[in-house]
């Protein structure tokens, strides 16, 4: 074992001997190739901490219905009411008819109101996608005709994972009755409490789909929990328009993520007061939301580019 170690220790004395002579006889070589090697490392380095990250593309196309396209090019419709005479509720601003959707990848349904759940089920015969929903409205999805294996049934607390896109479902304060079947008495079905959804995308960007919801203090602990970066609020049903910019300020407990914030249930032909524009102002007026948290007042269709760090459109 001496033997061993002290022909080692003659190894590494012949090998610095060596490196210490040609740094002498070629210094002018020695150096520019350590500096050439630093700047590799360097700029390997820089580019990797500069790398962008890659944008969603997030959609509102009336009322609650907002599409969410994932850098990946995963496609998720929230509450997806269609501008189609078929539909219980029509979404007259939305661009968008079921014959103008042809590929979706997941489907998340806040209740069984007509204006939540949209032409959810259509939409899912046609293209195949999953729905994220409550067990009770899964069983009225199935009379309509959806494939049982292709609805995912939770409650509030579930989680799912869906090709990489992650849920989250959470609590919405607000009610859930589906329209009456074909045949069946007049009468509204249950469908289970209402929900809200945060999604993870592959960046780790968060979205929180608040569905209907009233103000609870149940915002404060999804900012501690989930963190997201981005809140659909709604501004003309469970919420005004002040309430959303309080639960805005809610979503900050806890949360340096939350950067944006965008008005749903609510349309041009509703009151003045019950508007986009007013949740801008409201938002703008808070002073805990001043300078860390900015509100939009998208038009239908308008296409809005998000990562971690910000919304631009």
């Amino acid at each position: 074992m001496r033997f061993h170690h002290i022909r080692r220790l003659h190894v590494w004395a012949v090998v610095t001997t060596g490196l210490l002579l040609i740094a002498v006889a070629f210094p002018q070589q020695w150096t520019g190739t350590l500096t050439s090697a630093r700047m590799r490392f360097a700029s390997a380095g820089r580019a990797f901490a500069q790398s962008p990250e890659a944008p969603a593309r997030l959609e509102w196309l009336g009322w609650q219905f907002f599409r969410l396209t994932s850098p990946g090019g995963k496609i998720i419709l929230f509450n997806p009411s269609l501008n189609d005479p078929k539909a219980a509720f029509v979404n007259r601003e939305s661009p968008l008819n079921l014959e103008q959707i042809d590929r979706v990848d997941l489907i998340l349904i806040s209740s069984g109101h007509a204006d939540d759940q949209g032409m959810a089920a259509e939409i899912s015969q046609k293209t195949g996608a999953p729905i994220i929903t409550t067990f009770e409205l899964a069983n009225w999805l199935v009379a309509k005709g959806v494939a049982s294996d292709k609805i995912l049934r939770g409650e509030p607390g579930s989680r799912f994972d869906v090709g990489g896109i992650k849920v989250q479902v959470v609590n919405s304060v607000h009610g859930s009755g589906a329209p009456s079947l074909p045949g069946s008495l007049p009468s509204a079905v249950y469908g289970g409490p209402a929900l809200g959804f945060i999604v993870t995308l592959e960046t780790g960007l968060k979205i929180y789909h608040a569905g209907s919801t009233a103000l609870t203090q149940d915002l404060k602990l999804y900012a501690q929990l989930y963190k997201p970066h981005v809140a659909l609020l709604p501004i003309a049903s469970g919420l005004m328009p002040d309430e959303a910019a309080l639960a805005a300020e809610f979503l900050l407990t806890d949360n340096p993520n939350l950067h944006s914030v965008f008005p749903q249930h609510h349309a041009s032909f509703l009151p003045p007061e019950l508007r986009g524009d007013v949740f801008v102002k409201e938002v703008a007026a808070r002073r805990a939301l001043a300078g860390r948290v900015k509100a939009f007042n998208p038009q239908p269709g308008q296409m809005f580019l998000i990562t971690t760090r910000e919304t631009k459109g």
